[in-house]
């Protein structure tokens, strides 16, 4: 017997940011389970003082997978069976397409990812998504649709996507969503908005996200409009007016060194505009990843402390700092046990089903790397009127972490799961290799202070489902099938028998 390879063991911390001293959180990273023991427990634990536990407590942890008596190659094992499971039928199981109308933007914002685009020239950015290729992009959904893929959610993008000039083509792409039943939202610098709100509410667009970068002139510096003129007046004018006709606004905040200390002025701002109590606006704080200029760059734990030193609670901090709401959300989920962790070995869905289509039918796997020649994995082929992919699209499939040597092994392998694919291109020049960032101090800060909120609700010790009961109920002609076969069903039919599709279960 001994503690499992993916163990993580953390402190409690109240809601007044005070370390719960007598009780320590155990995390198993390899199959989900979340629970919290008497601090002189957990210390045995981690010493390996196992016959000194009482004999009920031994065992639980044995059950949820804590302690294991399986060696690390077992362990392991498991790991990359949960993940291919994972890859070959949940996150095969949907099409994510996000559709860019035109590459053109009114903006000329300084940290954009996109910037390489301009040396295109101006005809080449002008150039807006055709009838014909509109078309021929919804057949090739409809076809996928048919085939009983999930196609449920359409966005858009750019540039930017809601130019006014682009009116039609945008409006028929909504009228393809609306006829294929796809919900629609948008990513736009909400700039000329007030041109699209009829379009919006007609076809009820389900969000848009829109960035404000602070206060006035702060922002004016930063969403910088090609002609020279402010910017911020106008974006909020167009969030009121969209707010009002029932469109949800999530604005999100791009934080660099130059406006991080102007968070209080901005927040200061939207609460006397009345946006903060508006339930159609919600907002967001994400770090820029500005490689032309890494020094105005900042760590997204300092975004957290900055929310803290304004009067932020931790719990409020990590509703509105992007890198943290996102576990935080998933943890609380599985607080109420009605499903098991995921166990998804992706980091996001350039790793599954995201299509990123650009005005030109090619198809990208991931929206920051959009308009690069060597990024394509695919086309869209008018002649068949479906998508053509490319060897790149498989590669990029197998970009998780149960395939990732660097991240098998890691306690943190079903919630960093590889990070990003573009940073990883930044750091070690290969869009295949793993980012950790600051995946880990994130997933800890979190863990450690929703499991201390719902200590001190309820004083539950197992926190969460485990994933070790329908692993271990698995047989070895189970386990032989899921890592050999190329039919979902039969990995389906495996799930069903051995009851990972259960809502819930005693351990």
């Amino acid at each position: 017997m001994r503690v499992s390879t993916y163990e993580i063991f953390l402190p409690l911390i109240n809601g007044k940011e005070e370390e719960i001293k007598d009780r320590t959180l155990l995390i198993n990273g390899l199959y989900g389970a979340m629970d919290i023991l008497k601090k002189e427990d957990a210390d045995k634990v981690k010493a390996g003082d196992f016959q000194s536990l009482p004999l009920s407590l031994r065992e639980r942890l044995l059950l949820r997978g804590h302690l294991t008596c399986k060696d690390k190659e077992a362990e392991l094992a498991d790991q990359k069976l949960l993940g291919r499971i994972y890859r070959t039928v949940i996150s095969r199981s949907g099409i994510g397409p996000v559709i860019m109308p035109t590459y053109d933007c009114n903006f000329r914002c300084p940290y954009c990812f996109e910037q390489h685009r301009l040396c295109k020239g101006q005809e080449w950015l002008n150039q807006n998504m055709t009838p014909e290729m509109i078309d021929t992009i919804f057949k090739a959904l409809k076809d996928y649709k048919d085939r009983g893929y999930k196609v449920s959610d359409c966005s858009l993008y750019g540039g930017e996507p809601l130019l006014t000039k682009n009116l039609e083509t945008v409006r028929s792409i909504c009228q393809h969503c609306k006829e294929l039943g796809l919900e629609l939202s948008a990513v736009t610098n909400g700039y000329e908005l007030e041109a699209f709100l009829d379009l919006l509410e007609e076809f009820k667009f389900k969000s848009l996200q829109i960035t404000v970068d602070g206060v006035g002139p702060v922002n004016d510096k930063l969403r910088i409009h090609k002609s020279g003129c402010g910017t911020y007046e106008k974006i909020l004018k167009n969030i009121k007016l969209a707010t009002q006709r029932g469109i949800k606004v999530n604005m999100r905040v791009n934080v660099s060194r130059g406006n991080l200390h102007g968070i209080k002025d901005l927040v200061d701002d939207l609460k006397a505009r009345g946006f903060i109590e508006n339930e159609n606006y919600s907002y967001y704080f994400k770090a820029v990843n500005d490689d032309k200029c890494p020094e105005n760059n900042v760590r997204e734990h300092e975004i957290i402390d900055e929310l803290m030193r304004i009067g932020f609670t931790a719990q409020e901090a990590i509703e509105h700092q992007s890198q943290y709401s996102v576990p935080a959300k998933g943890m609380k989920e599985l607080l109420k046990k009605e499903s098991y962790p995921e166990f998804n070995p992706g980091y996001c869905g350039s790793e599954g089903g995201m299509m990123v289509i650009d005005p030109f039918g090619r198809v990208y796997p991931c929206w920051d790397i959009v308009a690069k020649d060597e990024t394509v994995v695919g086309n869209v082929d008018k002649d068949t009127g479906r998508f053509i992919f490319g060897f790149e699209k498989a590669k990029w499939r197998t970009r998780t972490t149960d395939i990732m040597e660097a991240c098998q092994g890691c306690p943190y392998t079903f919630t960093c799961r590889g990070g990003c694919a573009s940073r990883a291109f930044a750091d070690h020049g290969s869009f295949y290799r793993e980012y950790c960032g600051e995946s880990k101090e994130i997933i800890n800060y979190v863990a450690s202070r929703i499991a201390g909120k719902a200590w001190e609700e309820n004083h539950c010790e197992e926190l969460t489902l485990s994933l070790a009961g329908p692993v271990s109920r698995l047989s070895e002609a189970d386990r032989k099938t899921i890592m050999e076969t190329r039919s979902q069903k039969e990995i389906l039919n495996i799930m069903e028998s051995t009851g990972f599709t259960l809502k819930k279960e005693s351990n």
